[in-house]
């Protein structure tokens, strides 16, 4: 695998491949967020304000519950980009009550700023899980017939090392992993294909707003219970009985689905707006200078 890309040149400074997909993602995200909430008739300066405080508080927050999974809670790991460690969900909770928060301040619709999210939201589990499997960790069950070996040093062969699974080589070495199934690259294409059905259904009208987040929720939620199952890393946290993301995807789900098809709880969602064109290049120009 390739945790590291390359080296600046000069500096000799690592460029990490997940910190890269992460990165790629927030600023694919940003601009197609921004550009839908433009279509729904929201200020582009509102909307970049609102994208920001999801990104930056999602990042956080995805980091934040992975060291409090892991019982690893300190200010110094906080924003170290070499490895994922984040959860999916802990950016996903820190980022909805930024969002929230940033929609109070900003006077406009949350939940029309959450349907230009969602379809972001996918789209960065879909890059992002690929930066996982560049780096070996979120690994799945062992696979002889679909099984990937990650290299010595990669949390899987580690992992496997120190449960005795596998045995230093005789020259002292560390030996790579088992073959393990390749969860990262299946929850990644589960992202993707999120973000293209989420992004054809926000096209859609008529519908309520809220709609497109409520099922990213929903659809997310119970693929996420699913995945879970076919993932064998350590560290993952148990709550009720379960890992902690199975717990959490299933609650979502749950809480998703009733407020989409529940009718008392649909109208307290709005009918969405008509699509406007959109922005104008020269206008955006104009806006900016």
């Amino acid at each position: 695998m390739h945790p590291i890309l390359f080296h600046l040149p000069i500096l000799d400074k690592p460029v990490y491949s997940y910190g890269t997909l992460l990165g790629l993602s927030c600023v694919l995200g940003a601009h197609l967020a921004v550009y839908l909430s433009e279509r729904s008739g929201i200020e582009a300066r509102k909307a970049w304000w609102f994208a920001l405080s999801v990104i930056v508080l999602g990042v956080v927050g995805g980091r934040i519950h992975e060291l409090w999974v892991q019982g690893k809670l300190f200010t110094s790991a906080l924003f170290q980009l070499e490895h994922s460690g984040r959860t999916a969900y802990g950016g996903f909770i820190f980022g909805t009550l930024g969002g929230i928060a940033a929609a109070r301040l900003l006077k406009v619709p949350f939940w029309r700023f959450a349907d230009a999210v969602a379809p972001t939201l996918a789209l960065g589990l879909g890059l992002t899980r690929i930066g996982c499997f560049l780096y070996g960790c979120d690994y799945g069950i062992r696979s002889d017939a679909w099984g990937v070996r990650f290299p010595p040093g990669s949390p899987a062969a580690q992992d496997h090392l120190e449960a005795g699974l596998v045995q230093l080589l005789p020259d002292g070495s560390a030996p790579p992993s088992l073959p393990v199934f390749p969860a990262q690259l299946l929850a990644s294409a589960v992202g993707l294909a999120l973000f293209a059905f989420l992004l054809w259904f926000w096209f859609r009208r008529p519908r309520r707003e809220g709609s497109v987040f409520l099922l990213f929720g929903c659809l997310y939620g119970l693929a996420r219970a699913g995945l879970e199952q076919l993932r064998s890393d350590v560290g993952r946290g148990e709550l009720l009985g379960l890992s902690t993301s199975t717990t959490i995807g299933l609650f979502t789900a749950a809480a998703c689905l009733l407020l989409l098809c529940v009718p008392a709880l649909a109208r307290w969602r709005a009918e969405a707006r008509e699509i406007l064109p959109p922005p104008a290049r020269d206008s955006a120009t104009k806006a900016t200078a």
